[in-house]
């Protein structure tokens, strides 16, 4: 399990600047371009996903959507990859009981907010 940090259209630009604080790495950055997601053309080059890893920091990290804001608080999820499908499903399960939805399970993702606020993102395969 990792933190999944949301930005506000400063992905990129946080990216970059906790690279210089940590001496760390990006170790890839795709936009939404590039992604599956269709998204306005002035939100093509926000960051659809990326991963930050220095010795002693490691998070994924995104751009928000234009129809999901990001809300102070609700930027940061907990991001776990499964390897087994089943696994993936019954924790989606049950950590959605008394909590929201956000995105549905597909077969690589999904994401809610638990009864406790705080958000998950649960995702097939290793990351």
């Amino acid at each position: 399990m990792i933190p999944y940090i949301v930005f506000p259209g400063t992905c990129k630009q946080a990216l970059a600047y906790y690279a210089s604080v940590f001496e760390g790495k990006i170790s890839f950055m795709t936009t939404f371009a590039d992604s599956p997601v269709e998204v306005q053309n002035d939100h093509k080059n926000r960051i659809f996903n990326s991963e930050f890893i220095s010795d002693k920091v490691r998070f994924k990290a995104s751009d928000d959507l234009p129809d999901h804001p990001v809300i102070v608080g609700s930027n940061i999820s907990m991001f776990v990859s499964f390897d087994n499908g089943s696994d993936r499903k019954n924790v989606f399960k049950e950590l959605s009981k008394e909590g929201q939805v956000l995105f549905p399970l597909d077969d690589t993702f999904g994401m809610l907010r638990d009864k406790y606020d705080l958000q998950w993102m649960l995702a097939s395969g290793k990351e």
